[in-house]
């Protein structure tokens, strides 16, 4: 037996400790850099008998490992090693080998394993159309995770689904369900599949017939190419909609002011500066707009030298019963008299810092081929304005479009005219809007909807004049060098009656040519011209150039389009009494007799 004292008390020392054995006892057995615990025991007798144990466990390969070996004089060996490792493996392993002499041996081996890749898996699949399915899918994995799962999915289509899923893992036992049951979300749904036109399909061949040969293609394939994408809202649930069906959003309603005995009223006016908000006070101002203007105009009275000191060169914010007008003062002018003095001035809207002398005119090509919105976009490109259109889009081809010396107000004024549009500025947002000069033909309002009624109650004046125009039901419009010639007539005449020719470099498109003869069409005919003042009230905002306008007098009734309008508000020096009035020009077709 070998006896191990320790004559002094335990410090802390790095592990392993080695223990040396003088003399002539063999040093131990070289450790490796393994991490894990190695634990020694030698002794010898004169027979040179020897023993050896190592009990290790190595974070390496996670895994425990046993040898035992000894060895006699007379050269016998035999050895037993036993092995188990998991970790990448997730398996068992044990190996056996013994060896009795050098001449003799016997080697055995056992090797069991079970990877990821081991396991065991059923798969159902059921399945009668693309929108309704049944999948059950069932694994077992026996790994160190024990772990069995099970999961039932039933889809019928996008609008209804149930998901029930099981787990069960290891040792911790426990059981998770998941039910879900509910109608699909609302979506939009887009798709370019073949859409079949409505009605009787006519199918016209260019090419004479040829009799089918053999080497002819038989039998004759006729293809669709895939329709333009086009995209409609789903608004959710399944065979029976699971929310009530919404109307939509974009149907107009008229605004009509109420009917009343009285109409009892506080007229309010301000105006402040728009660089730093200072207060400007005002005596009168008039503004007014019509469809041939691409900015609206006006002209304003400051009750004071300091206001209009304050308001030249301005751009003003005017706030007339919570309405928001721009004017820009341009013109200044002093009108003096013995005992009194009045300042005033002239100016033009917001749209005219796009135009001289704030802005340069400038030559223009379009180099490339782009979209009519496009150009006017290249047009007022970093003025931080924004083009809006209303309008049909076509394609301008390259070097189809140029204009000399103009600026930017004018050209995307000039662009607009030319396919029978005009411009609706918003000064609030900087954004210019594209619509046609008549969003309502005058030979069609009888079917449109109106965006404003006006009864007697509110009418204050009328007035009435004829307008003598020629008549056409068609014309001739087409471009220059990458134009396209068109003619175009009113539906259900018999477009006979032509009106001047149109030739202009934008009409590149039969979009274009459509537009701009809409536009021809329009203004061709003898108009009745309405001028009517009202007031300008919570219910009846300003009036602007293109609305459709009803007006009720007595017991007759008719539509007309807005051609112009004139907002005036003045206060009275004695009394203070603001007065707020609004005059809208209405134009209309002659009815025949």
């Amino acid at each position: 037996m070998v006896i191990i004292r320790f004559s002094r008390p335990y410090a802390s020392r790095l592990s392993p400790i080695v223990i040396r054995f003088g003399g002539d006892i063999e040093p131990p057995l070289p450790i490796d850099n393994s991490i894990g615990i190695e634990y020694g025991m030698v002794w010898r007798k004169p027979i040179a008998v020897e023993t050896q144990t190592v009990l290790a466990e190595a974070a390496s390969h996670i895994g425990i490992q046993f040898d035992v070996s000894w060895t006699l004089n007379n050269g016998t060996e035999q050895t037993i090693i036993a092995g188990w490792a998991s970790k990448a493996s997730e398996g068992i392993s044990y190996g056996l080998s013994w060896k009795v002499l050098p001449q003799t041996r016997n080697d055995f081996a056992i090797s069991w394993a079970l990877p990821t890749s081991h396991q065991t898996s059923i798969d159902i699949l059921w399945k009668t159309t693309i929108s309704h399915q049944t999948d059950t899918v069932m694994r077992w994995l026996d790994v160190a995770a024990e772990r069995l799962s099970v999961s039932v999915i039933w889809h019928d289509g996008a609008a209804q689904h149930i998901q029930h899923t099981l787990r069960y893992k290891g040792m911790r036992c426990g059981t998770e369900h998941l039910l879900k049951w509910a109608p699909h979300a609302a979506r939009w749904i887009c798709s370019t599949k073949y859409r079949p036109p409505v009605g009787v399909v006519s199918i016209r061949f260019n090419d004479p017939f040829t009799p089918l040969t053999s080497a002819a293609v038989n039998p004759i394939i006729i293809r669709f190419t895939p329709s333009p994408e086009y995209c409609y809202f789903d608004d959710g649930g399944g065979l029976i909609d699971a929310n009530p069906v919404l109307p939509t959003i974009d149907f107009k309603i008229p605004i009509e002011p109420q009917i009343r005995r009285s109409y009892l009223m506080q007229p309010q006016i301000s105006c402040v500066r728009v660089s730093d908000g200072a207060v400007v006070v005002l005596k009168s101002v008039s503004i007014s707009r019509s469809r041939g203007q691409w900015a609206s105009s006006g002209s304003l009275t400051f009750s004071s030298r300091i206001d209009a000191l304050r308001a030249a060169d301005e751009l003003l914010k005017i706030t007339i019963n919570g309405y928001d007008l721009y004017l820009l003062c341009e013109s200044s002018s002093e009108t003096r008299a013995f005992g009194s003095a009045s300042y005033s001035t002239s100016g033009r809207g917001r749209l005219a810092l796009l135009s001289a002398p704030y802005q340069k005119s400038i030559n223009y090509m379009n180099t490339v081929s782009r979209s009519f919105i496009g150009l006017m976009s290249d047009v007022i490109v970093n003025t931080g304005w924004t083009i809006v259109s209303e309008i049909t889009d076509f394609t301008v081809p390259a070097n189809a479009f140029s204009y000399a010396a103009k600026t930017p107000a004018e050209a995307i004024s000039l662009m607009a005219s030319a396919v029978g549009a005009m411009l609706d500025i918003d000064d609030e947002t900087q954004t210019i809007t594209v619509i046609p000069q008549w969003p309502t033909v005058p030979w069609d309002t009888e079917s449109a909807v109106p965006d404003v009624i006006i009864h007697d109650s509110v009418i204050l004046d009328f007035s009435e004049r004829r307008e003598i125009r020629p008549d056409a039901n068609a014309v001739f419009v087409r471009g220059e060098q990458q134009g396209v010639a068109a003619k175009v007539k009113r539906s259900g005449t018999a477009g006979d009656n032509f009106a001047a020719d149109i030739v202009d470099k934008l009409i590149t498109d039969n979009q274009a040519a459509r537009m701009r003869a809409t536009a021809e069409l329009s203004n061709a005919g003898n108009k009745v011209q309405s001028v009517i003042r009202t007031k300008v009230m919570a219910d009846l905002p300003p009036i602007r150039p293109g609305m459709l306008v009803v007006v009720r007098k007595g017991v007759d009734v008719f539509k007309s389009v807005c051609d112009s309008f004139t907002i005036t508000a003045s206060v009275n020096e004695s009394t203070g009494v603001v007065s707020v009035n609004q005059t809208v020009t209405l134009l209309r077709n002659e009815v025949a007799a």
